[in-house]
């Protein structure tokens, strides 16, 4: 059912490149979001990209509890697709399939990539307490058997030392280089975006001459929905008002 939907809205946007209102889509813009409507046959699909902003309040990564319920709650009510879209009652469309999700910055990959990182710090350390104590096992035998030699390796290893001292402030360095790059990485990354998509069967499809937005009601924040649409009978673009919320499909 999912491979339908997205033939669907592929099969948006070629024939969407040549329509005189059509608008590019893409921009992030506060307060703007954007939809892809195609209808199939019997088969409604929509596609749905709201910034950050607009569905949360806020656009950086979920650190604090409440930023992270936010975010879930936000996810489960854009999967209430009653929540979002209102069609004709005569067009007969039932939901069979809705997901949303967020993408951009405090993706979850980021909480991954710092677990492995922590997992071969550690593995790391392992070996070099083993071989420290290694290390200390050979001064011992060392000292037995020829205390002289035991002095000059004790110098030796005090040199080592040192050596072992000046690598671990490069290494230091050179990790806390790498955190302030990817700190300045981190800091220039895009914005956070959700994307929803639903798929309805229509009993009438041709019914279907227009979509309220509750949606508005839903995401106060929300301003304005850029929307492309196809369907059997053509297709087209618009803007969607908060204060006029309905897209009519003509």
């Amino acid at each position: 059912m999912k491979r339908i939907a997205m033939t669907a809205l592929a099969g948006l946007v070629a024939p969407m490149a040549m329509a005189d209102e059509q608008r590019e889509l893409g921009a992030h813009v506060h307060g703007v979001s954007q939809l892809e409507l195609a209808v199939e046959g019997d088969q409604l699909t929509l596609a749905l990209r709201a910034p950050g902003a607009d569905i949360t309040g806020f656009e950086h990564a979920a650190e604090s509890a409440e930023d992270k319920a936010a975010v879930a709650d936000a996810l489960a009510l854009l999967a209430r697709s009653e929540a979002i879209f209102a069609f004709p009652e005569a067009a007969g469309c039932v939901l069979v399939e809705a997901n949303a999700e967020l993408e951009g910055e405090g993706a979850h990959d980021h909480d991954d990539q710092d677990h492995e990182a922590h997992d071969h710090e550690a593995h790391d350390h392992d070996e070099h307490d083993h071989d420290e104590h290694a290390h200390d096992d050979h001064d011992y035998d060392d000292h037995d058997h020829d205390a002289h030699e035991h002095e000059d390796h004790d110098d030796h290893g005090h040199e080592g030392h040192e050596h072992d001292e000046h690598g671990h402030d490069d290494h230091d360095d050179h990790a806390h280089d790498d955190h302030d790059h990817d700190h300045g990485e981190e800091a220039h990354a895009g914005h956070s975006e959700f994307h929803a998509m639903y798929m309805y069967e229509c009993s009438d499809a041709g019914a279907l001459t227009e979509v309220a937005f509750p949606f508005f009601d839903s995401f106060p924040n929300a301003r304005e929905i850029e929307a492309q649409y196809i369907t059997d009978s053509g297709a087209g673009a618009a803007e969607v008002e908060a204060d006029a919320a309905v897209l009519k499909l003509d």
